[in-house]
Parts: structure tokens; C-alpha cells; sequence
């Protein structure tokens, strides 16, 4: 629990302290920090994070704070499972798992309850096939991205709070340290949002 709390303590702290409804506005800004890594799993624990921040602060209801401690402890209990390269070596990006994560965990899901088991997965297999269309592996930002994005809908879709969809295109900060970042060919690409 310390080495996690370590990892995404800072997180935490940067989620509680927001009051965004825009979850892929929200992850640009911890994705921005200088404490978050290039790639790795922690983005296993950002994307469904800040998927849970938002909700709860578009509910906006009056523990909003207890609540939404309990969803990101939940949601790092659940997201240390996922390993580093998860996408190579299971087949499932944890990026798309982490939002699948955040759904199960506002659908109060568990494992005999059917309400809402099968909107999650099919959510998560939208992600997994647009993050799959999106270009290669090796590209933990990118697939955050694209799995925030697709998700919104599907969160407000169940008819409580009402996330805001980002309707700007971010752009990558992060492809100098990625060696094989596709270049021109990511819709993140510096030069390829440019031109939109």
C-alpha cells in the first residue's frame, strides 16, 4: 500500500483538488506534471482516476470528497494489478481497462450483480478497438487519450452527472521521449493537430 500510495499519491492529491468536469482536459493536466512518466502503468491508475474525479465533482454532491477518496483508493487497489505492458503481453491495454475499472466502480458493480456488467464491457471493447485502430504499441499517453475520450459518452450515458467532452484536440509533449512515436501519423502529433 506504500509504494502505491508513493506512486499515486500525488495523483490523488492533484484529483481532490480539482474541481474539473472534463476528464480529458483533467488527465492532460496531470499527464503535464513532471512527476508522470513517459509510459508505464500509472496511466493504468490516471485514466480511470481522473474519469472518477470528474464524475463526482459533476454530481457535486455534498460529501463529494469522502466519495471521491473511496473511488481513487478503489481505483488504485484495482489498478495495481495491471502490469507494465499489459497490452503486449495480455492483449487488453490497461488504459482501456482503467476506464472500464472507473465504470464498474460508479455501477457499483460486482461479480453476480448482471445490472451494468455488460454496458462495461462493451464500453471497454469500443476502447480496445479504437485504441487498436489508433496506430501502434508503446504509447501509454496516446491510448489515455483516445480511452478518456470514447468513455465520456458511455459514463454519461447512464443519465446521472453529466461529464464535459474536451472539444479541443490536445497535443503531445511527450513524443521526444518515445522513441517510436509514430510522428505525423498520431492525432496528438504536434504538427498533425497544427493542421487540423
Amino acid at each position: 500500500m506504500e509504494a502505491r500510495e508513493n506512486t499515486t499519491g500525488w495523483v490523488v492529491d492533484k484529483l481532490m483538488s480539482s474541481t474539473s468536469t472534463a476528464p480529458a482536459e483533467l488527465m492532460e493536466e496531470v499527464m503535464a506534471d513532471p512527476r508522470c512518466p513517459a509510459f508505464g502503468p500509472i496511466h493504468h491508475f490516471i485514466v480511470g482516476a481522473t474519469l472518477l474525479a470528474c464524475w463526482r465533482n459533476a454530481e457535486d454532491a455534498p460529501d463529494r470528497e469522502s466519495l471521491l477518496r473511496a473511488d481513487l483508493e478503489e481505483m488504485a487497489a484495482r489498478s495495481s494489478s495491471v502490469p507494465g505492458a499489459a497490452c503486449a503481453r495480455w492483449g487488453v491495454c490497461g488504459a482501456a481497462a482503467s476506464a472500464g475499472m472507473a465504470y464498474a466502480i460508479v455501477r457499483g458493480n460486482a461479480p453476480l450483480r448482471q445490472e451494468g456488467w455488460q454496458e462495461g464491457q462493451l464500453m471497454v471493447s469500443e476502447l480496445l478497438a479504437l485504441i487498436a485502430r489508433s496506430g501502434s504499441p508503446r504509447c501509454c499517453k496516446r491510448d489515455s487519450r483516445v480511452a478518456v475520450a470514447a468513455a465520456v459518452p458511455h459514463f454519461n450515458a447512464l443519465g446521472g452527472p453529466q461529464m464535459r467532452e474536451s472539444g479541443t484536440v490536445p497535443t503531445c509533449a511527450s513524443f521526444p521521449q518515445n522513441g517510436v512515436c509514430m510522428g505525423a501519423d498520431c492525432p496528438f502529433y504536434p504538427r498533425t493537430v497544427g493542421d487540423r
